[in-house]
């Protein structure tokens, strides 16, 4: 519903465009300015589902997701969506690939029974992120191994559970690519590097037990993995090998930002704000007039960066 205090209400992921910034929040609350945050608009969505995550192929497609497995997409910059998918139809498309597929997948019968309970059950599991290598092929996961991939621009979907290497169905938080690489973040202490040879998504050991709320690939085979308790993890190796860092933030650490000139931008639950200026080895805390509790963020320009979280959005220089 269109509401004028909507630019202070919780607000969960954000991107930016071009000179467009997008926000969304719950209650499928999605937000657009053209002007720095100066000025909002609320975009036209067809649900009130809570939506918590947002990705952009180009600066005209882009894609939401959310609560009740709702995929959403916009052809015009974020101004208007239209649902692509939701839990049900998630549910039925796997039902399907599965019982289609029973004699040629070793585990089809494994996912086939879990995906009949939920559908006996009316179940519908969130999808928690979302990612495009470009305008055709994407990809949403979510909780207990739940994940699936399009190449059509989401016109159609296919589950991929059993090509992860997820035995205890664990939570995926987080779906996120740099150049040819592909990676996914969740519990346990857990990532998942894609490998193209396979198409499976292989587990990689970060030495971390707790939860995974995200994982960052960059430059120079460079990722950081982000979570619970001010937890970060460095690769320099595509996850091979994995080290502790340091940082003065002691709440989960919800979103993580690669900026220019080696930079990285960290944030958590309660408020606290970090900066790397050595390639993400140390990091320092810096001052923010209003803090709260961050969600997500997105870099603005070289100096500024549009952050989002439990009051709202706000634009903040580094």
């Amino acid at each position: 519903m269109p509401s004028h205090l909507i630019v202070h209400s919780p607000l969960l992921d954000v991107v930016c465009i071009n000179n467009r910034i997008v926000a969304v929040g719950i209650r499928g609350t999605i937000l657009f300015s053209d002007d720095q945050g100066q000025n909002w608009t609320q975009a036209q969505v067809p649900l009130s589902t809570d939506l918590v995550a947002m990705a952009f192929a180009s600066a005209d497609k882009g894609w939401a997701v959310g609560h009740g497995g709702v995929v959403l997409h916009s052809a015009d910059g974020g101004q208007s969506w239209h649902k692509q998918l939701d839990g049900s139809a998630a549910s039925k498309l796997a039902i399907e690939y599965y019982e289609s597929n029973a004699s040629s997948l070793p585990d089809a019968q494994q996912f086939l029974e879990r995906e009949r309970s939920l559908a006996v059950e009316g179940e519908t599991q969130p999808f928690m992120d979302v990612f495009f290598v470009d305008e055709s092929r994407g990809y949403v996961v979510g909780t207990f191994n739940r994940i699936f991939m399009t190449e059509d621009g989401g016109q159609n979907w296919q589950p991929l559970m059993h090509l992860t290497e997820n035995p205890g169905e664990l939570h995926f938080y987080s779906v996120a690519g740099f150049d040819d690489q592909l990676y996914l973040a969740g519990e346990q202490g857990k990532v998942w590097r894609h490998d193209p040879v396979s198409g499976r998504f292989i587990a990689l050991d970060t030495s971390y037990s707790g939860t995974l709320f995200g994982v960052l690939p960059s430059s120079a085979n460079l990722l950081l993995a982000y979570g619970m308790r001010g937890s970060l993890y460095r690769s320099i190796d595509r996850g091979a090998t994995w080290a502790k860092i340091d940082t003065p933030l002691q709440s989960g650490i919800t979103t993580t930002l690669a900026m220019a000139e080696g930079r990285f931008l960290i944030a958590d639950q309660s408020g606290a704000v970090a900066l790397s200026v050595d390639g993400g080895r140390h990091f320092k805390a810096l001052n923010v007039a209003k803090p709260m509790a961050y969600a997500g963020a997105s870099v603005l320009s070289d100096s500024a960066v549009v952050m989002v979280g439990a009051l709202g959005v706000r634009i903040e220089t580094v």
